[in-house]
């Protein structure tokens, strides 16, 4: 196989997987922060907790990450002769930041809260307290993201960053730390916590319903913590990766695209997987997610 060939098939590989990929993740997050909200809004069981409320808000900050995914889609992966404008630019990055920002943040307050709610601090766990944290987190990340309203441009039909200082920020401390493993400790550490405090709480010490409940809350956001941080660290680790690498090479640099691109999406798989509890408190999972991984696994090993 030619350079000129291989060349091809690599970048037609990443293009599929970008393509199909983001639809995959747009479609099955939709349904699933869409079911999530109408669950935590509507039974009575999950609505009296506080720990309900900061899922909601990550389910409608996923919401806005998949908006952000859709524009990619219609632009990057479709082909069908749209441009972008700098105000679609920076509209696009400033979602994905802002919304992917409320969105780990909530998660780390629901394991914090889902942790405090057991112990004798749990006068804390309230939803005053919490609209609060809510609120501040929003105005603080919304701020925070207001850079990419003012640097990124659109050029040749690419988004690009026009400052320095703000690519050093958004390289060295926005993406490994805020979006990596700073909230992935917050989530590891509490999310245990709880787990581990719902096994030595015992019927007697708490009301029975109530017992139930934070138990199947506890096991919704550990295993949701499991996948987040499953599909994050590779991320982390190639973008990191990444850093340190010079290619030159056209062949190479489409090898890691090629690979970047699949981790980007795993990454967002983290924003659409979602879990939930039959009358016997199984946790049951989509099989569309098993599909995908081995869809994946196919075009690279087709292409590379």
């Amino acid at each position: 196989m030619s350079s000129s060939t291989n060349l091809d098939s690599l970048q037609f590989a990443t293009q599929q997987i970008n393509l199909y990929g983001e639809l995959f993740v747009f479609i099955t997050g939709m349904l699933g922060e869409l079911l999530n909200i109408v669950v935590f809004t509507t039974l009575k069981t999950f609505r009296e907790t506080t720990c309900s409320l900061y899922l909601i808000t990550a389910s409608v900050a996923n919401i806005g990450i998949l908006i952000a995914i859709l524009l990619r889609i219609i632009y990057d992966g479709l082909n069908i002769g749209l441009t972008y404008t700098p105000l679609l630019c920076k509209f696009r990055f400033f979602l994905t930041q802002y919304w992917g920002l409320v969105s780990i943040t909530s998660m780390c307050f629901a394991t914090f809260d889902q942790f405090i709610s057991m112990t004798i601090y749990k006068h804390w766990s309230n939803t005053k307290i919490a609209r609060r944290l809510i609120a501040f987190t929003n105005v603080l990340w919304f701020i925070n993201s207001i850079p990419s309203f003012i640097y990124y441009e659109s050029y040749l039909n690419v988004c690009i960053v026009t400052n320095a200082a703000f690519i050093k920020y958004y390289t060295y401390f926005q993406t490994p730390l805020l979006f990596g493993f700073l909230p992935l400790t917050i989530m590891i550490i509490f999310s245990f916590l709880a787990f581990l405090k719902t096994r030595t709480i015992t019927s007697r010490q708490i009301n029975i319903v109530r017992l139930s409940r934070d138990r199947q809350l506890t096991a919704m956001t550990l295993v949701h913590v499991l996948f987040v941080v499953i599909l994050t660290i590779p991320f982390l680790i190639y973008f990191i990766y990444d850093l340190t690498i010079n290619n030159t090479d056209p062949i190479q640099i489409a090898h890691h695209q090629l690979i970047y691109s699949t981790i980007v999406i795993f990454y967002f798989i983290s924003y659409s997987v979602r879990f939930l509890f039959d009358q016997n408190k199984s946790l049951r999972s989509s099989l569309s997610f098993s599909v995908f991984i081995l869809y994946l696994l196919l075009c690279i090993k087709a292409f590379s």
